[in-house]
């Protein structure tokens, strides 16, 4: 039982944060995130100590935590998915969803920009798309990673990034010509 709680705090000192930041991009409210987050280290810790296998941890907290984002989008099937990812009521900014600027240089500030542009375009992307972009370049998971967590072949997973991220080049495109036209 001691090298069980051990795994667990490590597990939850290690990836709480990623976790939690993976649920912000997917929930508009920054409170449900962080209430999910929570549920899913509940609900990890409950299955192990009733003696389930965790053989990762990684996969094993976003496998739970994805199925609680999605138990949620059910239980508020009345609003559309598209006003739950980017509604007129999300408080949040871009920035909270990035990691923090240690460096203070032009170029630094530059890719911050970018990686602005690309956050607030990723939430336009179709829900699994973005899913697998911001498991995939957000969190660092591999693609194998990322199958055992959506339950998807590695080759399923490395088709949706790439198409997902042609998308995003589209819309990143249309958004800079829509700023080149209203200059």
């Amino acid at each position: 039982m001691r090298d069980l709680q051990k795994d667990f705090e490590a597990a939850f000192e290690a990836y709480n944060d990623e976790l939690f930041r993976h649920a912000s991009m997917r929930l508009p409210d920054r409170e449900k995130a962080l209430e999910l987050t929570q549920e899913c280290f509940m609900k990890v810790w409950e299955y192990a100590q009733k003696g389930g296998e965790v053989r990762e941890w990684r996969p094993f907290l976003y496998r739970t935590l994805r199925h609680l984002i999605i138990d949620e989008y059910r239980r508020k099937k009345s609003v559309s998915l598209e006003a739950m990812v980017g509604g007129e009521d999300d408080t949040r900014s871009v920035e909270d969803l990035l990691p923090p600027d240690e460096s203070n240089t032009l170029e630094a500030a530059i890719e911050r920009f970018d990686g602005k542009r690309a956050m607030a375009a990723l939430k336009e992307l179709p829900d699994g798309y973005r899913e697998a972009i911001s498991l995939r370049y957000v969190e660092g998971l591999s693609p194998k990673e990322i199958g055992d967590i959506v339950g998807e072949k590695e080759n399923a997973v490395s088709v949706r990034i790439h198409r997902g991220l042609k998308k995003l080049k589209e819309l990143l495109e249309s958004h800079v010509s829509k700023d080149d036209y209203a200059a």
